[in-house]
């Protein structure tokens, strides 16, 4: 297999995944909820971002495979666990990449071009096109995001540092701080660290991957902690009467802003679901060559990309985006059935980085953030829950039915 990945291109995959829409929503929405102690929050988040970051790629390098993580944790815990995480993260990226595309939508429907185009219609459409860029392989896949990535970090980066230097009234925060609050708010800023779970899952594309890993976490994170803490900066001491994204990039781009905010949202988002869809897709191929999925997902095309797969997670997104389009479901539910899975996948992959690492420091830092991503779950709608349950009770179905299998087959062979 062609290691196709660097440092840079994995840069701009990691950094674009993880910033995603959320550099957009996440700032402004801190700041409505503890004003000038927003910087705080963000400062205490990035810093545990470290630590998430850190235990991912420790566990991507500990047991090296498509499976990602998940083989860590197997060896952690035992199979049954390295197929529930797995599951646990299919799960997910049946629901949230089409969160994310209908996300990109709504912001793509600020042009005049789509404004009566029915937001699914679009994000399928969008859909489609990351489709067809991961057919071509991670070499594509890379620099299409490294582009977008690089295009929208500047973007975002240029409008804040000119507001803060030329349209900014810099104060001390006289906000009066509230404990409940704070929490609440620390809890929703844990949805900016999420995303480092798939980077394993690219692991026999990268360029010796101990060296690149490390390297690239470190770019990624400068990148992503600058644009939140320059970005949430701006938002809270902007000279404006609103302090959204919108008056952050108004100062620079003028008439041209709101423009300027589609492009940026609809390119991380895409870069997200090329991410996420191509790491999983690439964990399920591998899983149906071990015989833990059906088997068809296992075909690679000769660019080495898992084609079967990535159709199969489209027609996923599709099922999802018409049962949005006649009202059966919401934005809300497939980011709460989503969500639901992403926080299930991040606990089991930080309890086995908790028995792997034997630093005090990190395991209490790892504590940390079970806990808070615990508390997460707990805040989750029943019915997503169940659906979690129901996801615990097929994974228990389905090892049993691989142990019997293997029993079968050895049988056979040792009858033979």
């Amino acid at each position: 297999m062609s290691k196709n990945i660097g440092t840079i291109t994995l840069s701009g995959l990691i950094a674009g995944s993880v910033l995603g829409s959320g550099i957009i929503l996440l700032p402004p929405i801190a700041y409505r909820l503890v004003g000038g102690w927003a910087i705080a929050a963000w400062i205490i988040i990035m810093l545990l971002g470290i630590i998430f970051a850190y235990v991912f790629i420790f566990l991507s390098l500990k047991s090296p495979g498509n499976e990602g993580a998940a083989i860590a944790v197997g060896n952690a815990f035992g199979d049954f666990f390295r197929e529930l995480t797995s599951n646990f993260l299919t799960a997910a990226v049946c629901f949230g990449p089409t969160a994310v595309m209908i996300t990109a939508a709504d912001f793509l429907k600020n042009f005049s071009l789509f404004s009566n185009i029915k937001v699914e219609i679009i994000a399928f459409g969008m859909e489609i096109i990351c489709a067809l860029i991961l057919m071509y392989g991670v070499k594509a896949l890379g620099k299409v995001t490294l582009i977008l990535t690089g295009f929208t970090a500047v973007l975002l980066f240029c409008g804040s540092m000119y507001t803060l230097i030329f349209a900014s009234n810099v104060h001390v925060p006289q906000t009066s701080f509230s404990i409940s609050k704070f929490g609440y708010t620390l809890l929703l800023l844990f949805w900016a660290i999420i995303g480092w779970e798939i980077v394993g899952n690219y692991i026999e594309d990268i360029k010796n991957p101990k060296k690149t890993l490390v390297e690239a976490m470190t770019v990624s994170l400068i990148v992503i902690i600058s644009l939140y803490i320059i970005v949430a900066l701006s938002i809270q001491n902007v000279s404006a009467s609103n302090h959204d994204i919108l008056a952050i990039m108004t100062p620079l781009f003028g008439s041209f802003s709101l423009p300027v905010i589609t492009a940026a949202a609809s390119g991380l988002c895409m870069c997200t679901y090329l991410m996420v869809v191509g790491g999983v897709s690439r964990m399920s191929a591998q899983r149906g060559a071990n015989n833990k999925l059906p088997a068809y997902l296992s075909y690679i095309n000769r660019y080495g990309s898992p084609t079967n797969a990535i159709i199969t997670l489209v027609c996923i997104h599709f099922v999802v985006l018409f049962l949005s389009a006649v009202n059966l479901i919401n934005l809300d539910k497939i980011i709460t059935c989503a969500n639901v899975f992403f926080l299930s996948n991040a606990i089991i992959g930080l309890a086995a980085g908790f028995k792997l690492l034997h630093s005090i420091k990190l395991k209490i830092a790892i504590s940390i953030l079970i806990l808070s991503f615990v508390l997460l779950l707990f805040k989750a709608a029943l019915w997503s829950l169940l659906i979690l349950i129901l996801v615990i009770f097929l994974s228990i179905y389905n090892n049993k039915r691989v142990k019997n299998e293997k029993i079968t087959n050895s049988c056979t062979s040792s009858d033979s």
